[in-house]
């Protein structure tokens, strides 16, 4: 895998593998068929998790531990053909174990009578239709597709799994009661039997589950859910889409598109700098231009083709007198039902949509439908639509296509981490309803949310460091202890690797692969001096094979064995180093062998000995053997990997902060690799873009002394927290004290600008917690810090909220003025439990983690905090 994995990306691929290989079991074993899903908000990476399990299902993987699969063959189905080109695009990028080759775009060309294990065939339903030659016999056509097909289910030595790319397509229910060209394949149409396998992948798979559920064939098993939150704190997203839609009637076209030019224009001065600044390749942005479908009965007449024709060139036009540096040669377009378009000065060739994002001599893309669904182009950064839409699912897709991220990372300038939309004629309530959605303010209407974007503007600002908040301010809480939670499924020996790759390439380290591999090898040494003589005798066993033969007699119920020896092949100490690597990881187990086999020759040598005399198979048998030992070899070469990881991070975090931005995220993904609770340093942005109104367009209330402020020194309050009166009054009872010389709304995801707190629950999994706000009040000469947490008490996860912030005052509380945990309201007056109290943390800790038990503990410990009747408005 050439790409490397995002961390809920990884997940999922073990997840998606442990899910076809109990479905592999059930076919062969049980003749049960398996249907599941992969719902993954768009811009998730939904191609590049299923490029990975297809490598690994092909050709195995140590990182994943699984063997291939030989007898594999995978139909990848998607509704478009240039999406199939896409995705094939897409493996030959990423999954560099499949050969090209192996990647085939299935049509009427092909003419075996069975799909081919080991490969990966593409199809799209509309070479299956009636009238398509791929369904009918020729006179060089001896097989149909969907006899093909049947053959390849019905091959023993065979497991055919079909991906259903954009699940949601292909299975709506026909007026007519008959199934569509996707259903027939899932589910068979008289010539061939239903698949085995389907695993369906879309940001929505509500229509893809209701039809599998009436699938009497299917077994449908646990779909496997990608968290959005998790999607949008990876950087693979912009972190805001703005959204400009008129606020009367009327027609703005012309003078939206004018308004899009213009951020075009500056987005791209933005990136030149930015991209000079940081070294990196130029990014080249894309200006999309949405043309309104034809008209219902016009599509082919004259009449329609000039309104298109002069729409586009009024369009054009604009852009040039507002950006004149427009390339002539930089407008392409991707309208399916026009070839070449000539209008006015202008010659537009009609490109492919997956050769958009590679081809940077395309400026200005004109588009209609493309745009919305299956397109992927991360240096689309400004978008104007000129068609109608009062759609929701419609406008989701348009957004959707807005917010990857061109370098799949966060930037350090903020404005390139948002998009923008110009929609002229988008119906507003939609819009609002959409961007709610989105953000979570509202449940989504179709139950799933499609895009994953932190905030939705319409009228955005920028915020900056407050210059009426001391510095000292900012120090305080940038200094406050922080903790990253740790890994799930931590691997110390893969997070050194990568750390030594990381910090040799940045050269901060010297020799930092070399150092890493010695010290590993080192603690390997010092088992094998610790454990000879049972190092010797795993060795001894491992070049004795033992053959265990099972007997069976015909006609007899009883089974007898018998095991032989022999001795053993290098094939059979393969198979005893497999379990090693996998221990240890095949670089370390490699490594050590190279090592190990170069000290015998060398040794060899210095006795003039015959060089073929040395005995290669045995030290290979004696690695092997580590794996196979009673004592524990894996806890002191991962304590090792830990503790050299954790030395290079502290020694070098000032050195890292000062790397470029596309360097950071590498740093961050090796700290939130960790196995234990780590340190990790607040961040507060020199930078923020936020709205200054709310979805209905009516201006945000705003706060004085945040930490991030516009010019004049005003925090817009965000829409949620404005809608929330516990956080205003919060805010409110703070600001009344006449001390506050600052204060930080705390990121509620876990990043680099969070105040975080990891916390280990019963049942052993760690989550992060990140409390609401942090006050910095001046007492006397100095400025302490508070931390203020307003979470209601008949919340779920409200106990192991509480839990998290005791054990941090336990351990960080002589730092903070107050911790304090607002949680219930009692006649318009706020209580809290003051959690630098000791008595007050035990009582946590032994309460009961449901709702009532944890409003007991504010009635028996609660205090006032502040009252809410006397709210500002």
């Amino acid at each position: 895998m050439r790409l490397p994995l995002k961390d809920y990306q990884t997940d999922a691929v073990r997840e998606i593998l442990t899910t076809l290989g109990y479905a592999r079991e059930d076919w062969h074993g049980r003749q049960r068929r398996t249907a599941f899903a992969l719902s993954s908000t768009t811009g998730s990476g939904k191609t590049v998790i299923a490029a990975t399990v297809i490598e690994a299902l092909l050709h195995g993987s140590d990182e994943f531990d699984v063997e291939p699969d030989p007898t594999a063959v995978v139909l990848w189905v998607s509704k478009d053909p240039a999406l199939n080109e896409q995705t094939k695009s897409r493996f030959i990028e990423c999954a560099d174990r499949i050969p090209a080759g192996d990647l085939v775009l299935l049509d009427k060309s092909y003419a075996d009578s069975s799909l081919q294990t080991g490969t990966v065939y593409f199809i799209n339903p509309d070479k299956l239709n009636k009238k398509a030659d791929f369904v009918k016999h020729t006179d060089t056509r001896h097989h149909t597709f969907w006899e093909i097909l049947d053959a390849t289910i019905k091959d023993e030595d065979k497991t055919l799994y079909m991906v259903l790319d954009e699940a949601h397509e292909g299975m709506k229910a026909q007026s007519s009661g008959d199934q569509t060209l996707v259903q027939k394949i899932i589910n068979g149409n008289g010539s061939n039997v239903a698949v085995p396998i389907v695993w369906g992948i879309s940001a929505t798979v509500k229509r893809f589950d209701q039809a599998m559920a009436k699938a009497s064939a299917f077994t449908k098993t646990q779909n496997i859910v990608i968290d959005p939150r998790a999607v949008q704190e990876s950087g693979l997203l912009k972190n805001a889409l703005t959204l400009d839609i008129p606020d009367e009637a009327g027609d703005f076209s012309t003078t939206m598109v004018r308004d899009a030019t213009l951020d075009f224009v500056s987005v791209c001065q933005r990136w030149d700098d930015y991209c000079e600044q940081q070294g990196l390749e130029p990014v080249v942005p894309l200006l999309v231009a949405q043309i309104p479908n034809k008209e219902v009965g016009e599509k082919d007449t004259e009449k329609a083709l000039k309104a298109e024709d002069d729409t586009i060139h009024l369009v054009l036009e604009t852009i040039r007198k507002h950006w004149p540096e427009m390339p002539y040669d930089g407008v392409a377009h991707v309208l399916g039902d026009r070839a070449t378009i000539e209008v006015g000065s202008y010659v537009i060739p009609k490109v492919a949509p997956q050769d958009i994002q590679h081809d940077h001599g395309i400026r200005v893309l004109l588009a209609k439908d493309a745009v919305s669904t299956g397109w992927d182009c991360p240096r689309a950064e400004v978008l104007v639509s000129l068609r109608p839409a009062v759609d929701a699912t419609y406008v989701t897709q348009l957004l959707g296509r807005m917010v990857r991220t061109p370098l799949a990372q966060t930037t350090g300038d903020e404005r390139l981490n948002a998009a923008s939309c110009y929609l002229p004629r988008f119906d507003k309530d939609t819009a609002k309803q959409v961007a709610e959605e989105i953000m979570g303010l509202r449940e989504p209407a179709s139950g799933e949310r499609g895009a994953a974007v932190a905030k939705v503007m319409l009228k955005p600002v920028m915020l900056s460091r407050n210059t009426e908040v001391p510095d000292e301010v900012f120090d305080v809480v940038e200094s406050l202890p922080s903790f990253a939670k740790p890994a799930a499924a931590p691997k110390p020996v893969k997070r050194l690797l990568k750390a030594a790759q990381a910090f040799s390439q940045d050269a901060l380290e010297p020799d930092a692969n070399k150092v890493a591999h010695e010290t590993l090898f080192a603690v390997l040494d010092g088992v094998v001096h610790d454990n000879a003589d049972a190092v010797a005798s795993a060795a001894k066993q491992i070049l004795t094979a033992q053959i265990r033969q099972i007997l069976v007699q015909r006609g007899e119920d009883q089974v007898t064995d018998r095991t032989t020896s022999r001795a053993a092949d290098a094939a059979t100490v393969d198979d005893a180093l497999r379990h090693l690597r996998r221990l240890l990881s095949t670089s370390v187990v490699n490594g050590y062998l190279h090592r190990n086999m170069q000290s015998a020759i060398t040794a060899a040598e210095d006795r003039g000995e015959d060089l073929f005399t040395v005995d290669i198979t045995g030290v290979r048998a004696e690695v092997a053997a580590l794996g196979f030992l009673d004592v524990d070899v894996q806890q002191p070469v991962e304590d090792a990997a830990d503790a050299l990881t954790r030395l290079w991070l502290t020694t070098n975090s000032t050195k890292i902060a000062a790397l470029p931005d596309n360097r950071k995220p590498i740093y961050q993904a090796i700290q939130d690799m960790a196995r234990a609770a780590e340190p990790v340093a607040i961040k507060i942005q020199t930078e923020q873009l936020v709205d200054s109104v709310d979805t209905d367009g009516k201006k945000l209330p705003t706060q004085r002394k945040h930490l991030l402020a516009t010019s004049e020194g005003d925090y817009p309050v965000e829409q949620a927290m404005a809608r929330n009166r516990w956080e205003q009054a919060v805010v409110e009872h703070e600001q009344s004290l006449g001390t506050l010389a600052g204060w930080y709304r705390n990121p509620s995801a876990a990043t680099t600008s969070s105040l975080r707190i990891a916390h280990k629950s019963s049942n052993g999994s760690w989550s992060s917690v990140q409390p609401d706000f942090v006050f910095v009040h001046r007492t006397g000469d100095a400025y302490l810090p508070s931390i203020v947490d307003p979470h209601g008490a008949h919340l779920g996860d409200s106990s192991p909220k509480l839990k998290a912030l005791a054990q941090y005052a336990d351990q960080h509380g002589d730092q903070f003025e107050r911790i304090m945990a607002v949680g219930v309201e009692k006649d318009d007056t706020l209580y809290g439990l003051n959690l630098k109290d000791a008595a007050v943390r035990r009582a946590v800790y032994e309460s009961p983690a449901d709702t009532d038990s944890v409003k007991k503990l504010y009635a028996h410990h609660g205090t006032k905090y502040t009252h809410t009747s006397a709210l500002s408005s």
